[in-house]
């Protein structure tokens, strides 16, 4: 079984920092200019809370056992998504590029990406026709196990 848990980019991490700064001097800047403390404050909290929990916290938890791949995001996103073996038709390697423009859950033209900070991307082609695309530090094992699930015969 491979077990990973993948975070946003620190990228992310530092650029959120300069937001919540530059929003934090203007908060203080209408604050005491229009004196609405009240409403200024709800609003920066919310969006310090709401942006703030997405980048920072928000991770991908990725399963692979006998049975297929399992990927869990958390925890503000409460998205859970299984890819049983029976149901992928091919898996595919692909090197971490900018092609998918940014991090997070992406759609990628033919299907959604699920992009955190893995080295490498996996395409998963499916039996529906969907296609979706996983960012993991274990493509070499997973295809492996993939390989192995389909070689054998159904039980």
């Amino acid at each position: 079984m491979i077990s990973e848990t993948q975070y946003m980019p620190a990228v992310l991490k530092w650029i959120f920092g300069v937001i919540l700064v530059a929003q934090t001097v203007l908060f203080t800047y209408m604050a005491a200019t229009t004196g609405d403390w009240w409403e200024l404050g709800i609003v920066s909290v919310i969006a310090v809370i709401v942006l703030g929990g997405l980048i920072v916290w928000m991770h991908m938890r990725l399963d692979v056992d006998e049975r297929g791949i399992c990927m869990k995001i958390r925890p503000l996103i409460r998205l859970q998504r299984s890819f049983l073996w029976e149901d992928v038709m091919s898996i595919s390697q692909m090197k971490r590029g900018m092609n998918f423009g940014g991090w997070g859950i992406r759609y990628a033209g033919d299907g959604w990406g699920y992009i955190f900070d893995g080295k490498d991307v996996l395409k998963l082609e499916l039996r529906n026709g969907k296609t979706r695309y996983i960012t993991t530090n274990n493509s070499e094992q997973i295809l492996q196990i993939f390989h192995q699930k389909k070689r054998m015969p159904d039980t």
